[in-house]
């Protein structure tokens, strides 16, 4: 299994999933961290793939090889072969692309992952830097999961049964606080602190059938490790979103709408998606992005 060489000193190591069809919304996500670098930082970019045509690679070259950044494309082919997810009737393989990164970033103390559906409204080092050496994993809870608490909700039935959500996260996770389960669009990875076991369990668990996929994934792992990170740095928004806020806690329902005035990333979930016909805040940002990015494709 190849282990990633890290970069040189003064860059901050920032990963995406890539694939052909999703590298115009990728490489946007990189375009709006480019637009908030402070000055003197800048990024050294792994887009995780899977026998990527050199085309698209050229394109990201083109992009973001130079001054203030360098990029890398990191084949987890083999990682994936090796662990080989079959639950993919809700989602595809590259969500899995994460779980390979305390193996194959294993000689760095740290990296920052993005989802290729982010806006990025302020510098990814203030992210980087965000969790203190002692926590394993940096991130944001799922705050418009919390109403799920307490509504009813049950996972599907081919999933442990059907169980309410707070027994699912208990007995399936080990998730004892359902409000500190966790969302995984933008996570900080301090490897230093990660053990070999916990990076291969990352492997182990892809064939095990969970509700949220990767997600419950690295929260089974690392519930109890976690540094929560300023909610702001993962603003979920999307269709349904409004509708989940009305039903949070006021508590929580401030922080999300705190987060939604002034986020630091926004985090475009679920579907349509601002690229196929989503609108609302911010959606127009990432368009604009996206069509600078389109001008280097050929």
């Amino acid at each position: 299994m190849q282990i990633v060489p890290p970069p040189p000193a003064g860059f901050i190591p920032l990963v995406l999933p890539l694939t052909e069809h999703n590298a115009p919304n990728a490489y946007a996500t990189i375009l709006s961290g480019l637009n908030n670098l402070l000055p003197g930082v800048r990024l050294a970019l792994y887009m995780l793939h899977e026998t990527l045509p050199e085309t698209t690679k050229d394109v990201g070259r083109r992009l973001f090889d130079g001054r203030r950044s360098q990029i890398h494309f990191v084949d987890v082919s083999e990682w994936m072969q090796a662990h080989d997810p079959t639950h993919l009737e809700t989602t595809d393989r590259t969500t899995f692309y994460r779980l390979a990164i305390p193996t194959l970033f294993a000689s760095f103390p740290r990296v920052v992952y993005l989802n290729d559906d982010i806006l990025l409204r302020a510098c990814p080092s203030l992210l980087y830097y965000s969790i203190p050496n002692t926590a394993q994993l940096g991130t944001t809870r799922d705050l418009l999961l919390i109403p799920a608490q307490t509504n009813g909700f049950r996972v599907p039935q081919s999933i442990a049964g059907g169980a309410q959500l707070v027994d699912y996260h208990r007995g399936a996770l080990g998730v004892l606080d359902s409000n500190n389960y966790f969302q995984d669009g933008v996570l900080v990875f301090n490897i230093a602190k990660i053990s070999p076991s916990q990076a291969e369990e990352c492997g182990q668990l892809c064939n095990t059938l969970f509700w949220m996929n990767d997600q419950d994934i690295l929260n089974r792992i690392f519930y109890g490790h976690v540094h929560f990170i300023h909610q702001n740095w993962n603003v979920c928004w999307g269709p349904g979103c409004v509708e989940a806020s009305e039903a949070l806690p006021a508590e929580w329902k401030k922080i999300y709408d705190d987060g939604l005035s002034n986020p630091f990333a926004v985090h475009f979930t679920g579907f349509p998606k601002p690229w196929t016909g989503w609108d609302g805040p911010y959606t127009e940002d990432f368009r604009r992005l996206l069509n600078e990015v389109l001008k280097a494709f050929p």
